[in-house]
């Protein structure tokens, strides 16, 4: 499994969570479920992240494609497809959706379980 943690400054946005082949998890802390967020996104090809943070995330995740050609190691297959089909696109996600919101004062935290 993988975690990750968005924060702003020092306070806790959400945690994202990967299992292999299963729907990207979102749990939002209380104090932003209510909170509408309207990010455009450069750094992947899916649109802007908009709405109530839990939608904007589960449809920039569990519907957005992503493309790990930037992120393979030797040996390893190009893959294609939405954050939950593989970690490799998972992490790709993680690493464009931590450009786009890193100029807004959040910060994205990756760890492997």
């Amino acid at each position: 499994m993988v975690v990750v943690h968005l924060t702003k400054g020092n306070s806790p946005v959400a945690d994202i969570r990967y299992r292999s082949g299963l729907h990207v998890e979102i749990d939002i802390q209380e104090p932003y479920r209510a909170e509408d967020v309207s990010f455009e996104l450069a750094h992947s090809d899916n649109g802007p992240l908009r709405g109530k943070w839990e939608d904007a995330l589960d449809k920039y995740f569990n519907d957005g494609l992503f493309d790990s050609r930037d992120a393979i190691m030797p040996g390893e297959l190009r893959r294609v497809g939405v954050a939950r089909d593989h970690r490799s696109l998972f992490t790709q996600a993680i690493r464009a959706l931590s450009k786009d919101l890193e100029p807004h004062g959040y910060t994205l935290e990756i760890v492997f379980e």
